[in-house]
């Protein structure tokens, strides 16, 4: 079988769909994974072809400031150009976008393809869809599609979200879905933890990360920082230069989440999806420093299911970092409900399992 994966071109979009990717590699199928020129290599280092299709993450105007609609807009319709031509010459049988990527319903209606969408976190709220269906009413006119726009919603939606992180009472934009275990951020062949991670002197660690979206806030990094030194706990922060450090704060561009986490008993991120999940995929309590798209919601889901504690942007000093985390070291609730969450989580699809179904539909 030919599966084609699409993904906008950040981090958490790509990582999250590439476990399955990796799983239907593994499995003997023809895979490639469609993205912008910035992540290519990054799929290309797993040994998965990557498409280069349109701008760069960048160049269609993302960062910390973006207008998230107008991105996802103008960059899918430059994805598109490139992605609908290559598709219908490859014939995928099988096209997984992800749920922000608009130019994979394209392509695979264009390539007379089976379509799935594959989620990115807690699924979107209705009240969201008439705007992502204006912009593909767009695409299909421009590339002469006659496949109604709203049967979108029809296909199969793979759920990354663990049922204690739903919100209740809301109509859901998909109403096929499957339950499927979240990204852990599979590490690189080879790939291990820098020898500083063990020099560290504390017998417990907390990571702070503000991701790869807004990890230029320095701001908010330091000032967080500086409430997190006062703990007897090692610090691990992934982030460029922040000048010198105490021996239990270790600074470093990057960290295999996958080797990181299973060393930590907290984490204090900025809630994206990737970040959040996977800690509590290893049932580790969190601290969300939300700092825009969907990170406020997931902030509410996360203080909802008992699991984390929120400090809004105008509530981020040090000392109510520092109050913050010691509570969640010192009160067994979060970690129980981390826990718990992590439950939930090991009883969702794997890749492999996924794909099982996948291939059966």
């Amino acid at each position: 079988m030919r599966i084609l994966f699409s993904a906008c071109p950040m981090y958490g979009h790509v990582n999250t769909v590439l476990p399955l990717a990796l799983a239907a590699r593994r499995a003997g199928h023809d895979v490639a994974v469609a993205t912008g020129p910035d992540l290519v290599p990054h799929v290309r280092r797993y040994g998965v072809d990557a498409w280069l299709v349109g701008p760069t993450h960048r160049e269609a105007g993302g960062g910390p400031d973006a207008d998230w609609m107008a991105y996802f807009a103008s960059s899918a319709a430059a994805r598109a150009e490139d992605l609908v031509p290559r598709a219908v010459s490859w014939s995928p049988d099988l096209v997984v976008s992800e749920e922000t990527e608009l130019a994979g319903p394209v392509a695979a209606a264009a390539a007379g393809a089976r379509h799935v969408v594959h989620g990115l976190g807690i699924m979107p709220p209705l009240r969201i869809w008439d705007a992502f269906a204006i912009m593909l009413r767009g695409l299909y006119g421009h590339w002469r599609i006659r496949t109604d726009v709203p049967a979108v919603r029809d296909v199969l939606y793979l759920e990354i979200c663990p049922p204690a992180l739903r919100p209740e009472g809301e109509e859901r934009i998909w109403h096929r879905t499957l339950s499927v275990r979240p990204a852990m951020g599979e590490p690189m062949p080879g790939e291990t933890l820098p020898a500083a991670v063990d020099a560290l002197p504390y017998a417990d660690t907390v990571h702070l990360t503000l991701g790869t979206v807004f990890h230029d806030n320095r701001a908010v990094l330091r000032t967080a920082l500086d409430g997190l030194r006062d703990l007897s706990v090692n610090v691990v922060v992934t982030a460029g230069d922040l000048g010198p450090q105490p021996p239990h704060v270790l600074v470093a561009p990057y960290m295999p989440h996958a080797l990181l986490l299973p060393r930590c008993r907290a984490v204090v991120s900025q809630g994206g999806a990737g970040v959040m999940f996977g800690a509590l995929a290893h049932g580790l309590p969190q601290l969300v420093l939300p700092q825009g798209a969907e990170q406020f919601l997931n902030a509410e889901a996360g203080q909802r299911a008992g699991a984390s504690v929120t400090l809004l942007p105008d509530e981020v000093t040090a000392t109510a970092v520092t109050t913050a985390v010691g509570r969640l070291l010192d009160d067994p609730t979060f970690a129980g409900a981390a826990k718990a969450v992590r439950a939930e989580i090991e009883q969702m699809h794997t890749p492999d399992e996924t794909l099982a179904v996948l291939e059966r539909s």
